[in-house]
């Protein structure tokens, strides 16, 4: 890295030993040793970010290979899960308000189902729907 040979390494060592003294010289290592450790993790975090934005290009530029769905990750959760024939606007406002309002009464029933088995109390399905 620095093309050091031996006896260059070991004169800086001693030189080190002799400015810095040898009560503080593992305080200095230590020290450098987490900047170098944090400098190594900021190097790996603008990497990804990099990755992260040229897969961005190339899907928004149409560069993005066929078949490749990475894109979906970037997806917030509440869109990821659409069924794969989804049509944007096929749904009026009442629609999406009603499906909306019959998948939250079927997860509080899921819910209470649940909470019954793990009580012990197998009441079954409830009847209403």
């Amino acid at each position: 890295m620095f093309d050091l040979s031996l006896p260059e390494l070991f004169f800086v060592g001693v030189l080190a030993l002799l400015i810095i003294g040898p009560k503080d010289l593992p305080e200095l290592f230590q020290l450098f040793g987490k900047l170098l450790a944090k400098i190594r993790r900021m190097y790996a975090d603008l990497q990804g970010s990099m990755s992260q934005l040229q897969k961005e290009v190339n899907i928004v530029s149409g560069k993005a290979q066929s078949g490749d769905e990475s894109w979906r990750e970037l997806l917030p959760p509440e869109i990821s899960n659409l069924p794969d024939d989804f049509i944007p606007g096929s749904m009026s406002r009442d629609e999406h308000n009603t499906r909306n309002a019959q998948i939250r009464q079927a997860q509080t029933r899921a819910r209470s189902i649940k909470d019954a088995q793990s009580n012990g109390t197998n009441q079954g399905e409830p009847n209403e729907r």
